[in-house]
């Protein structure tokens, strides 16, 4: 069973969410994402184990429910994963980064719905964060790697599966998670990319030259000791905004920006304990994007509800979850045309999918 934690209220929060269905998954699950990997347009979820030396797959099903788990084997202390087409099948593929071993495997999706790796690719020490973008513009999709403590490292996509290591940027201090897209509108994209260390109260924007190269980094202040990055248009004015949380400091910050490669820094709103990923969607019906936080600290998630010009509404309200929630990722797993979300539980080794309610009340600012 699981409790509704309102977050400074008397009022009980809006019963948003089903009581979670949960699976088994392996050790220390460090990162869930939820993906199209077999092309039945059906979201499936990935998760991470670190300590388990494993991938743990579960097809869905297009009811809200999934499949057993399918164990992938990977490299020693798998840490981040992204999910593209990296061969042109159009079927989508796997790029994880094996922290242990200072390189990303690239594991090919096939018809039959298995996977098969294709190739390790060596970037350097512990390499923590990666996504993908098209850098050169050959319509073919490239990767991007931070590695723990100073270094951005670029590879370009051959086409086959297979990757060219090109680029490596002075990315310090202790680069974390990086979200891509073309932040300028300039045609080419781009690589936002936050910084965990103590007292860095920055981002950093790499503006892509459209050749696999970037210009040299331009400072964002704010978003002090960030670990996670996510855009997405929150004032829905059509350009990308920037959010990011720092799980040491509580806090979640939102960069507005105004499509031409410049960012307006919002005041910080506080989050609970440990707040790291974020999932955008309208999870209270009024057609206006809210934040799902997973709380690592907080045994709980929140969702904090936006009013559609880049501020939200407070008091936020908490929904416990189980101890030590590691991350977050949101879909529609049932076809209800609601976004859905799954938590993997980093010691109980266990996913949990939360299905939207139907019909809910409207959240009163």
């Amino acid at each position: 069973m699981w409790a509704l934690l309102g977050c400074g209220t008397s009022q009980p929060p809006p019963d948003i969410f089903a009581l979670p269905i949960s699976y088994v998954v392996g050790k220390k699950p460090e990162v869930v994402k939820a993906h199209d990997m077999n092309n039945d347009e059906f979201p499936d979820l990935l998760v991470v184990n670190s300590a388990g030396n494993s991938l743990s797959y579960f097809e869905g099903l297009g009811d809200g429910t999934f499949k057993d788990q399918q164990i992938i084997e990977t490299g020693r202390e798998p840490f981040a994963v992204e999910l593209a087409d990296f061969n042109g099948d159009r079927i989508a593929d796997i790029a994880l980064c094996n922290y242990g071993d200072g390189d990303v495997s690239i594991i090919l999706g096939q018809k039959d719905g298995l996977f098969k790796l294709k190739t390790n690719v060596k970037v350097g020490r512990l390499p923590i964060a990666i996504a993908s973008g098209d850098f050169n513009n050959d319509e073919i999709n490239d990767l991007a790697v931070t590695l723990r403590f100073n270094k951005l490292i670029i590879l370009l996509g051959v086409g086959d599966g297979t990757f060219k290591v090109a680029e490596a940027y002075q990315a310090s201090p202790t680069p974390a998670h990086i979200t891509i897209s073309d932040y300028n509108s300039d045609g080419n994209q781009d690589i936002a990319l936050a910084l965990n260390a103590v007292k860095t109260r920055f981002l950093k924007m790499f503006y892509g030259n459209g050749d696999g190269t970037f210009q040299p980094p331009k400072l964002l202040e704010g978003g002090s000791q960030s670990s996670f990055l996510i855009h997405h248009d929150m004032n829905m004015d059509g350009k990308l905004d920037l959010l990011s949380s720092s799980p040491m400091k509580d806090s979640l910050s939102i960069f507005i920006g105004d499509g031409k490669g410049t960012f307006t820094k919002m005041q910080d709103f506080a989050g609970e304990k440990g707040p790291h990923n974020i999932v955008v969607g309208d999870f209270t019906d009024d057609r206006v994007p809210d934040i799902v936080v997973c709380n690592r600290r907080g045994a709980s998630i929140s969702v904090i509800q936006g009013n559609g010009d880049g501020t939200f509404v407070y008091p936020h309200y908490n929904y416990s979850v189980g101890s030590q929630p590691r991350s977050i990722t949101g879909a529609d797993f049932n076809r209800d045309g609601m976004m859905d979300v799954a938590v993997v539980l980093y010691q109980k080794q266990i996913l949990e999918v939360f299905l939207r309610k139907a019909s809910v009340p409207p959240i009163d600012a």
